[in-house]
């Protein structure tokens, strides 16, 4: 254990987690400036997207337990790290060592509970500004009615056949429990503790950007740091009005991460 640590922070060890880029599935999103959110990733089946997740530590990328579900092993995916443009080749590709989803994520034909996974890859990443981690929150940060981004290469919308070249953004923001509960479907299978709606008119995540991160500033740390608030988990269609997007809610879940995530090296 020292050994690995000791090897993380020779390679990272003045990183700071949750930084934007020097530079500076989505609908209604914008493009994001190159390598503006270094913390994204796209994990592939072959050459189909199939998720989005969030690099958490030297090693170690968050993601959504039904990313490595129904049919798909974390063996089968690779994960494009530093990328913005699918089509340039100008990223690294890894491959998954190792995944776990949380022991009690169980899932019917609407929604996934403990939809969460901790990807291990196969190699340490070397941080830089296209590479960082983002910071995991505490549970005494408060994001309600603040101005959170989604951001992932998914579909722009309803049934497109295909997903976006570029990473694209938007902004939403969370959406009280009993508003998100206005459909008898969602009301039927939201977990209030450990499941987020956010949401804003005619923007949304979509197909494709499942596993992905929801993320924000927040005002404790000076709005310098950016925090991963939620994991894209599931919906009714994509930004449709009264069906916002359902989040798993990350502070839920910190000390099961760190326990899967001992050997990686965590920025301050």
């Amino acid at each position: 254990m020292a050994k690995t640590r000791v090897h993380g922070e020779r390679i990272n060890g003045s990183c700071e987690c949750g930084l934007a880029g020097t530079n500076r599935r989505i609908v209604g999103g914008t493009t994001v400036q190159p390598h503006q959110y270094p913390w994204l990733v796209s994990l592939m089946l072959g050459p189909k997207l199939h998720c989005g997740g969030a690099i958490i530590t030297d090693l170690h990328v968050l993601t959504a337990g039904h990313c490595i579900t129904f049919g798909v092993h974390y063996r089968d995916l690779t994960v494009y790290v530093g990328m913005h443009d699918r089509l340039d080749g100008k990223y690294q590709i890894l491959h998954v060592g190792y995944g776990l989803k949380h022991p009690h994520f169980t899932s019917n034909a609407v929604r996934d509970i403990n939809d969460i996974a901790v990807l291990t890859l196969d190699m340490r990443l070397k941080f830089s500004d296209r590479v960082r981690p983002i910071c995991l929150p505490s549970e005494d940060l408060e994001f309600s009615g603040l101005p959170l981004t989604v951001a992932g290469w998914g579909k722009t919308r309803q049934g497109a056949l295909t997903s976006s070249r570029y990473l694209l953004e938007t902004k939403v923001q969370i959406v009280e429990m009993k508003k998100c509960s206005k459909s008898s479907i969602y009301k039927d299978n939201l977990v209030t503790d450990t499941m987020m709606c956010a949401y804003s008119l005619g923007k949304d995540a979509c197909q494709g950007d499942s596993g992905g991160p929801l993320f924000s500033k927040h005002w404790k740390t000076g709005n310098k740091k950016w925090y991963l608030v939620g994991i894209v988990s599931w919906g009714i269609d994509c930004a449709k009005p009264d069906f916002p997007g359902v989040y798993t809610v990350v502070s839920k879940y910190i000390s099961w991460i760190k326990q899967q995530t001992k050997d990686g090296y965590y920025c301050k």
